[in-house]
C-alpha cells in the first residue's frame, strides 16, 4: 500500500504516530525533556499555586527563574524568587505602591481603612516572594483586596517595595523593637538539662552536645504529615547562613551574617527586635573572608554573640539593646568569631578563628560585666610545656584556631574544646614537630581556664584536618560503674572514644575510607604509612582536605547507644609543595549519615545520598526520643528512622542548607526549624494531628 493511501484511510492512527514521534523527539532533547516533565506534573495536579500560563512563561528561554527544581520540590513557593530587587526596581515599585496601594495600606505600610498593615506582621497568605506576588495579582476573595493584573515586571517591583517597607534603618547599630518580651534563663536551669525539650538553650541543646530532643509529638508514624508552618526571609544578601537558633518560651534568637541578631516569635516567625552590628575599620570578616555566624548563647536576661572583628557582645534578651561590648583581640584584622559562645555558671566563653597565622585562644568573660576572667592560648609560648613541639619560632604564627563551640561537664567543671590545624596549612617542614595544641581537644577547668589534659588527634598535620568538631559527652553504664566518655568523630577520618576525666585514649575506628595511616597505636597516635612517598608530585589520599566529617553537628541517642555522624566520602590529590593546595580528583563523591556504636565506632547503618562532583557542604543532624533522626543534604531536609536509617520524610527547601536543625515546643506544638538559603523555615504537624502532649513515656526502641 502506498503511504499516502494509509494516511488517508487511517488519519487518527497516523496523527497518533506523529504525536508519539514528536513526544519521543522532545524527550531526547534535555532542554525540552525537563519542561515536559514539569508540564506533566502540573497537568496531573501535582504542582499547585501556579497557573498554566505563568508556568509556561517562567520556563521560556531567557526567564530568570530556575524552574527545573519543580520536578523535585513540586512547590513554586520554594522555587520562584524575585530577581527585581535592585534599588531602581524598588524605586519603581514605590511609585506603583503610591498609585495602587497607599490609599488603603497607608504610605508607610501601617494600614488603615480596613486594610492590614504591611510591616511587622504575619502574612496570612504566605510571606515568600511567590506568595506575595500571587496575593497582589489575584487579590483576596471577599475582601477589599482586589486583583492587580499588572505586567509581571511591575508586579515583582511592587513585591520588592513591599518587602523593603519592613526593613529597619541599618545606617547605624540600630535596634527595632516591636513589643516588649521577658526572658530569664538561670544558669542552674541550663546545667540541669540532660535532653532539651520545650526550649533549646545552647548551641547543641545541652552542655553535653548530644543534640537529642525529648519531644515526642513528631513520630515515625506521623512524620510524613510535617508541613511548612512559617518562613522568615532574611533581608538583603546574608551570605552563608549557618545559624542554629536558641529558643526560650516561644521566643527565638538567631544570627544572620555579617552582624545581625534578631528575636522572633517562634510560632509565627514574626520579628520582635533586631540589632545590627557593624565593625569599625577593616576586619577579618569570617572564615575565608566570608561572613559566617552560627548563633548566640543565653544566660539570665542576656544573649551573647561574637562578631567578624572578634568582639563579644551582650544584648538584652528583652529588647536587643547592647549591655556590653568587648574586643577579645587587639588585632581585629586577624581574628574573628564565627560560632556561638558557650555560657555557664557566671561566664561566657568563646573561641576564635584566625586569618593568616596568629595563635588561637579560648577566653572567658564575666557574663554581667564583660570583664575577662581567663584566657587559654592554643599554642604554648616559650618556657611552657609543649612549645618544643614547634621548630624555632614557628609557634608565633602557628594558627590552631578554636572557632567551633565546645562542651561542658558541669559536674566536673570541665570544659572540652577543639583546636584547629597548624599554619601554614600544607607545609609541615616549616614547623617541624607535633605542633601542640593544634588538631587537639583540650580539657580546661571552666572556672580558671587551667589545662587539665589534652589529646592530639593528628600530630604535625599538613592536610588541614583541624579538630573543630563538636565534643559529645556521654555517661555510659559499664557493669557496676559508669563510663564518662568523650565521643569525637574527627576530620581525619577516625572516630575516637576517650575517658573525658583523664583524657585517656580508649579506642579509635575509621568511619570513612582512609589511606593516610597504617593504623592507630595503643596511645592513640597515628602510625606513619610506610609506603607513602611524599616527595612525588601528587599523591591521592582519603579523606580529602574537607575531611571525613567537618564541623557538622553529630547527635547521640542514649537508648539506642548510637552516635549519628554526617560524613563525606571523598579523596584528594595532595602535593609536597606548600604552594600547591590539594585538588579534588575528577571522581564523584558522596555524602551520608552513618550510625555508629558509641563505644566501638562499629558501623550499624548508612543513609547514602546521591553522588556529586562539587559542593561538599552538608548540614548537621538531630535525633529525638521517638526514634527520628533529622538531617539535610544540599537543599533537602529529611527525617530517618534512627534504628535503621530508612528515609521516612523529605522536603525540598529551595535553598542550600549548611546548618543543623533545631526542635522546640511553643503553644503546645512541636516545631522543626532549619535555615535554607535566605530563609528560616519551621515545620510542624497539622493541628488536628497534634497529640495532646509532647512529652510522656518514651516509645520502646529496639536496636537493629
Amino acid at each position: 500500500m502506498k503511504p499516502w493511501l494509509f494516511i488517508k484511510r487511517r488519519p487518527g492512527l497516523t496523527l497518533g504516530i506523529f504525536v508519539l514521534a514528536g513526544f519521543a523527539f522532545a524527550l531526547s532533547v534535555p532542554t525540552l525533556h525537563w519542561r515536559l516533565q514539569v508540564l506533566a506534573l502540573h497537568l496531573t495536579g501535582k504542582i499547585p499555586d501556579i497557573e498554566l500560563g505563568e508556568l509556561i512563561g517562567s520556563m521560556m528561554p531567557g526567564s530568570d527563574q530556575s524552574m527545573t527544581r519543580l520536578i523535585e520540590t513540586r512547590n513554586p513557593h520554594a522555587v520562584i524568587k524575585n530577581s527585581r530587587v535592585s534599588p531602581a526596581d524598588i524605586a519603581a515599585g514605590g511609585d506603583l505602591y503610591r498609585r495602587e496601594c497607599s490609599n488603603c495600606h497607608a504610605p508607610d505600610g501601617s494600614g488603615g481603612q480596613g486594610a492590614p498593615a504591611l510591616v511587622r506582621r504575619t502574612y496570612k497568605h504566605g510571606a515568600g516572594d511567590w506568595a506575595i506576588y500571587r496575593t497582589i495579582r489575584l487579590g483576596v476573595p471577599n475582601t477589599a483586596m482586589s486583583p492587580h493584573p499588572l505586567p509581571p515586571t511591575q508586579l515583582w517591583q511592587l513585591v520588592a517595595y513591599v518587602r523593603s517597607l519592613d526593613i529597619p534603618d541599618q545606617s547605624a547599630n540600630a535596634v527595632a523593637v516591636a513589643k516588649p518580651i521577658e526572658i530569664l534563663v538561670p544558669a542552674a536551669e541550663i546545667e540541669a538539662i540532660a535532653k532539651p525539650a520545650e526550649d533549646w538553650l545552647t548551641y547543641s541543646g545541652s552542655f553535653t552536645s548530644t543534640r537529642h530532643s525529648a519531644l515526642r509529638q513528631v513520630t515515625p508514624e506521623n512524620v510524613t504529615q510535617l508541613g511548612l508552618r512559617w518562613q522568615h526571609q532574611f533581608e538583603g544578601e546574608p551570605g552563608k547562613v549557618e545559624t542554629s537558633p536558641i529558643v526560650r518560651q516561644g521566643i527565638m534568637f538567631i544570627t544572620v551574617p555579617p552582624g545581625r541578631v534578631m528575636a522572633l516569635d517562634a510560632t509565627t516567625g514574626t520579628r520582635l527586635w533586631m540589632q545590627q552590628y557593624r565593625p569599625a575599620g577593616k576586619a577579618a570578616g569570617g572564615e575565608f573572608g566570608t561572613p559566617v555566624n552560627r548563633g548566640v548563647a543565653v544566660l539570665d536576661g542576656n544573649i551573647y554573640f561574637g562578631t567578624g572583628d572578634a568582639h563579644l557582645i551582650a544584648l538584652s534578651a528583652a529588647t536587643g539593646k547592647e549591655v556590653w561590648n568587648v574586643a577579645t583581640s587587639s588585632d581585629p584584622t586577624r581574628y574573628f568569631i564565627s560560632s556561638a559562645p558557650l555560657a555557664f555558671r557566671d561566664v561566657v566563653v568563646t573561641g576564635v578563628g584566625t586569618k593568616g597565622g596568629g595563635i588561637g585562644y579560648i577566653a572567658a568573660f564575666d557574663a554581667k560585666t564583660g570583664q575577662e576572667r581567663w584566657r587559654f592560648m592554643a599554642i604554648p609560648g616559650p618556657n611552657e610545656p609543649g612549645n618544643n613541639t614547634w621548630a624555632g619560632n614557628s609557634w608565633r604564627e602557628g594558627g590552631a584556631p578554636t572557632w567551633l563551640t565546645g562542651s561542658y561537664d558541669a559536674q566536673q567543671d570541665l570544659l572540652l574544646w577543639g583546636a584547629g590545624n597548624p599554619k601554614p596549612d600544607y607545609d609541615a617542614a616549616a614547623r617541624a614537630g607535633d605542633n601542640l595544641y593544634s588538631n587537639s581537644v583540650v580539657a580546661l577547668q571552666g572556672s580558671t581556664g587551667k589545662l587539665i589534659w589534652h589529646f592530639q588527634f593528628t600530630p604535625a598535620d599538613d592536610r588541614d584536618w583541624d579538630s573543630n568538631q563538636i565534643p559529645v559527652l556521654v555517661d555510659r553504664p559499664a557493669g557496676h560503674s559508669t563510663e564518662k566518655l568523650l565521643l569525637w568523630a574527627n576530620r581525619n577520618g577516625f572516630y575516637y572514644v576517650l575517658d573525658r576525666i583523664s583524657g585517656k585514649f580508649l579506642n579509635a575506628t575509621a568511619f570513612v575510607q582512609q589511606t593516610w595511616t597504617d593504623g592507630i597505636d595503643a596511645n592513640g597516635r597515628p602510625l606513619p604509612r610506610k609506603d607513602l612517598d611524599r616527595s612525588r608530585q601528587g599523591f591521592m589520599l582519603f579523606p580529602g582536605n574537607v575531611g571525613g566529617t567537618n564541623w557538622w553537628s553529630p547527635s547521640f541517642d542514649s537508648e539506642l547507644d548510637l552516635i549519628f555522624v554526617p560524613v563525606i566520602e571523598q579523596g584528594m590529590v595532595f602535593f609536597p609543595s606548600a604552594r600547591s593546595w590539594p585538588t579534588a580528583s575528577n571522581r564523584s563523591f558522596y555524602t551520608a549519615v552513618r550510625a555508629l556504636e558509641a563505644r566501638t565506632g562499629k558501623l550499624v547503618w548508612e543513609y547514602k545520598r546521591a553522588p556529586r562532583i562539587m559542593d561538599s557542604d552538608i548540614g548537621g543532624v538531630l535525633s529525638t526520643d521517638t526514634g527520628l533522626l533529622f538531617g539535610s543534604d544540599q537543599s533537602t531536609f529529611f527525617a530517618l528512622d534512627s534504628r535503621t536509617g530508612k528515609e521516612l520524610w523529605s522536603v525540598e527547601t529551595g535553598g542550600n542548607i549548611s546548618s543543623p536543625p533545631v526542635t522546640y515546643q511553643a503553644n503546645g506544638r512541636q516545631f522543626m526549624v532549619i535555615s535554607a538559603g535566605r530563609n528560616l523555615m519551621s515545620f510542624a504537624l497539622p493541628k488536628e494531628l497534634q497529640p495532646s502532649a509532647a512529652l510522656g513515656a518514651r516509645p520502646t526502641l529496639t536496636k537493629r
